[in-house]
C-alpha cells in the first residue's frame, strides 16, 4: 500500500511538473491573437516566421502581431514599423526571398508571393499614424 501511495505522488508530481512548465505553450497554441515584442522571447520565438525574424528592421520601434482566422483556417502574422515611411529595404528583401510583387491585390497594399511557399506577404501603409506593416498570411491547409 505503501509503494503504491508514493508511486502516485511521484506521477502527481511529475504530471502537475509537466503541466506548470508547458502551460504557457498551451495558452499560446489555443490563443486566437497575441500581441508582442522581440523582447517578449517565448511569444516571438513560438509565433514569428522565419520571414519576419529576418525582415530588415526599418525602425527601432515595431511591434509584433499574431492572429488565428478560424473561419478561413489561417494565420496571420503582423510586423508594424513606426515612424517610418520607406519599405524599398524590404521589398528589396522580399525579392531577395523569392517573393515578387503581385499585379493586383485586394487590399491598399503592395502584395507580394513566392512559388516556393503558399504564404501571401502584405506591404502597406499605417493610416492611423506614421509606419508601414508587413503582414504574412498563412493557410494552414495548402489544399484549400
Amino acid at each position: 500500500m505503501r509503494k503504491v501511495i508514493v508511486t502516485l505522488m511521484g506521477v502527481i508530481g511529475i504530471a502537475g511538473s509537466g503541466l506548470v512548465i508547458g502551460w504557457p505553450y498551451i495558452r499560446m497554441e489555443l490563443a486566437d491573437s497575441a500581441y508582442y515584442t522581440r523582447q517578449n522571447h517565448r511569444e516571438y520565438e513560438y509565433y514569428t516566421p522565419e520571414l519576419l525574424k529576418k525582415m530588415p528592421e526599418v525602425s527601432e520601434d515595431y511591434k509584433f502581431w499574431f492572429g488565428r482566422i478560424t473561419g478561413t483556417e489561417a494565420n496571420v502574422f503582423t510586423v508594424k514599423f513606426y515612424g517610418v515611411s520607406d519599405t524599398r529595404s524590404i521589398r528589396d528583401y522580399l525579392k531577395s526571398e523569392g517573393y515578387e510583387p503581385q499585379a493586383s491585390c485586394d487590399v491598399e497594399a503592395q502584395c507580394w508571393k513566392s512559388r516556393a511557399t503558399h504564404d501571401e506577404v502584405t506591404v502597406g501603409y499605417l493610416h492611423s499614424q506614421t509606419g508601414v506593416f508587413v503582414q504574412v498570411y498563412r493557410r494552414l491547409y495548402s489544399g484549400q
